[in-house]
């Protein structure tokens, strides 16, 4: 897959193409079947991507804190 391609897909995934970029964009999709099998995988590890939850462990926001007092921060 070209590079274009690439990033044209993850304009699509993201929204940031107008209404016009984004039928154009389906309409190419949708009449080459390589292309469709190449945006069904990246949307399915973007949808993947979107739902991951992370939070930080405990002792690095114990370190954070740590370094903060140490600096003189104030969290107000």
């Amino acid at each position: 897959m070209n590079l274009l391609i690439f990033e044209s897909m993850l304009r699509y995934l993201y929204s940031e193409m107008s209404s016009e970029e984004s039928a154009h964009f389906l309409l190419f999709v949708e009449n080459n079947p390589a292309m469709m099998e190449q945006y069904a995988r990246m949307k399915e590890g973007f949808d993947v991507l979107n739902n991951i939850k992370l939070s930080p462990a405990g002792s690095s926001i114990d370190h954070i804190m740590s370094y903060v007092a140490l600096k003189g921060f104030s969290m107000q």
